[in-house]
């Protein structure tokens, strides 16, 4: 997938694409849906096609909200701002998906 992308950003491009995907994986690897949807499409990254709305719109929450704590360096306060929700709401999702603020804290 990496390789059949041209990347318009050369280098620092492809390493903005590769801390985020590093930085959103939950796991020892990434997959296809860690990187940005320019990258994928339906049959190279193993996205289902047959997901719900929900559950994509879930998936992109989750990605958005560690994004936005990751340029925020875990601070939830500029997160809600940024993201032009409360702290209220984003701590309520952050429980949601699991996210631990302090890991972005480097």
């Amino acid at each position: 997938m990496l390789t059949a992308y041209h990347f318009p950003g050369n280098v620092r491009e492809l390493e903005n694409v590769i801390e985020r995907a590093v930085i959103v994986c939950d796991s020892n690897v990434i997959h296809g849906h860690h990187l940005p949807p320019t990258l994928q499409t339906a049959e190279n990254s193993g996205t289902e096609t047959n997901v719900s709305l929900t559950t994509a719109v879930e998936a992109f929450e989750c990605d958005l909200i560690k994004d936005t704590l990751k340029s925020t360096r875990g601070n939830v306060a500029k997160a809600a701002k940024m993201l032009d929700s409360t702290e209220r709401i984003i701590g309520y999702k952050i429980r949601k998906y699991n996210i631990d603020p302090h890991r972005f804290r480097k």
